[in-house]
């Protein structure tokens, strides 16, 4: 039986062509691609390796032979193959696979047809429809579920927890701006007022301010920077982890189990807080009126004057429904939190956005009403 052998001059070539280059091993996986780079392989100055010897790689191997082949100038960019002399036959077929996958993971993605008008504000008003229906069925659920608050299985320990973090631990700030609100309104309402002779009613201006709107504005609004962002970062941050589908998995609602004991703090928390800041604006107008050379009993009478129990009444419903706005809006937005790097942060950023939008229409919304009853 005849045995092919290469020719004399047919092997002398070949020798030619490798004498002096480096040589690529047998197994071509990460430890030997680590020690060739090491070692210069991809070096502008060094030569292209014989690759005739490499029989095995793994995913290192083949992209070092890939950019070898890149460099030799036999695997163009339009990629019409991958071309090593000398290099196995299977490790052929392994390296024009790996090319192919790299330039179908470079190449730019298909443009999307552009969309109808009419069809994309079609599809714009049923998502807005969907959301609107998942926001009052969300609502609909915290309502619900509060009739769980005195069935036993409701969890005041973290309702107690919510409330020392978006009540107690707020009272300082609240305070602080409440102070200065009603120090800056006293100031900046003396100086027009002096101009007629009526510094004297700067307290019973700053009181009906104060007690009717700003206090109560002005500690809605801390609260949804302050604890509305929390609420959601915390869900949102549960919801990346899969915290709350292993809830679901158990067999427990989300919501009675995550929303309510906060929203329940945020509610009780917000009347507390505006009456504290309030109180604080009101000292802050006190020190502006002795400044102004009126006595501590001269503004008493002031505020009595102006401000009433009803002016109080309103401003306390307000807190209580201005609270749970804004506490079920952080908590929502939470839920409906992302899986991706950025999922938390921008549900929290939607949660403050959202809840002082909110916080205004709410507002309007108190104006009229209370307008029409006279108040």
């Amino acid at each position: 039986m005849a045995t092919r052998t290469d020719s004399p001059k047919t092997h002398g070539r070949a020798s030619e062509r490798t004498r002096g280059r480096p040589v690529l091993p047998e197994v071509l996986e990460r430890p030997a691609v680590e020690r060739l780079c090491r070692e210069g392989i991809l070096s502008a100055s060094s030569e292209v390796p014989d690759v005739s010897a490499v029989r095995q790689a793994d995913g290192a191997g083949l992209a070092l032979l890939w950019l070898l082949a890149r460099r030799a100038g036999t695997a163009p960019a339009s990629g019409e193959g991958v071309a090593l002399e000398g290099l196995d036959e299977t490790l052929r077929g392994r390296l024009e696979a790996y090319a192919a996958a790299l330039r179908g993971a470079s190449a730019p993605a298909a443009s999307q047809p552009s969309q109808n008008p009419i069809s994309a504000l079609g599809q714009a008003t049923c998502d807005t429809l969907a959301g609107w229906g998942a926001a009052i069925a969300y609502l609909g659920e915290v309502l619900w579920s509060a009739v769980h608050l005195f069935s036993g299985r409701f969890r005041w320990g973290d309702c107690r927890l919510a409330f020392l973090r978006c009540g107690v631990q707020a009272v300082p700030v609240m305070m602080l701006i409440g102070f200065l609100m009603g120090l800056i309104l006293a100031f900046q309402s003396a100086i027009p007022l002096k101009m007629f002779g009526g510094e004297g009613f700067v307290g019973g201006l700053v009181g009906i301010a104060l007690v009717r709107e700003l206090g109560l504005i002005v500690a809605a609004i801390l609260m949804a920077g302050r604890t509305g962002s929390a609420f959601a970062a915390e869900l949102g941050t549960m919801k990346v982890n899969e915290e709350i589908e292993a809830l679901e998995t158990m067999g427990l609602s989300p919501v009675r189990f995550l929303v309510l004991p906060r929203v329940l703090a945020g509610t009780l928390a917000l009347p507390t807080l505006s009456l504290l800041a309030t109180l604080a604006g009101l000292l802050g107008g006190w020190l502006v009126m002795g400044v102004l050379g009126f006595s501590a009993h001269y503004y008493l009478d002031q505020l009595q004057a102006f401000v009433h129990v009803k002016d109080i009444l309103g401003s306390v419903c307000k807190a209580f429904v201005f609270g749970f706005a804004v506490s079920a809006t952080g908590c929502w937005f939470g839920l409906r939190a992302g899986r991706d790097a950025g999922a938390v942060g921008t549900a929290t950023t939607a949660a403050v956005v959202v809840g002082i939008v909110l916080l205004a229409v709410l507002e309007g919304i108190f104006s009229v009403v209370f307008y029409a009853m006279g108040w």
